[in-house]
């Protein structure tokens, strides 16, 4: 364990090495070059970690079985309130905006109400927390 934790620190360290150059690079010439190579390499890093976030989650679950159907569980119920959103988005305001049609709107309607179910949720799950521990 003490093995992947310093494998960990050292592509952390590396990829704040990598990012740094073309920071510098920035603040001190300015050029657009190295705007576009920050940018390429902050999409690969972010791609890296979700690749190894990914992993990370599989492996979790091949070592503990168990942990699958929690899983299972967690990923239906997002897709439950997805379905849920979808069904209760409106795009009919896609008029108000300039280059933007219906299905648009009707997509941001959506992740509008997923957070907003989630929020609820996740207050009520605090709430529910806090007056369980204040009754015992």
């Amino acid at each position: 364990m003490k093995n992947v934790r310093v494998i960990s620190m050292g592509a952390a360290v590396l990829a704040g090495l990598a990012g740094a150059i073309p920071t510098l690079g920035i603040w001190f010439s300015g050029s657009d070059s190295m705007v576009t190579s920050a940018v390429v390499l902050t999409v690969v890093l972010v791609v890296v970690a979700a690749l190894l976030a990914v992993a990370s989650s599989v492996n979790g679950m091949l070592i503990n079985p168990t942990g699958l159907r929690s899983a299972a569980i967690g990923v239906g119920s997002l897709l439950g309130i997805f379905v849920l959103s979808y069904v209760l988005a409106d795009g009919s305001d896609f008029a108000m905006y300039e280059n933007v049609d219906e299905s648009t709107t009707k997509w941001v309607s959506t992740g509008l109400n997923a957070f907003y179910i989630c929020f609820i949720l996740a207050v009520g799950a605090v709430l529910y927390s806090s007056l369980s521990r204040i009754r015992k």
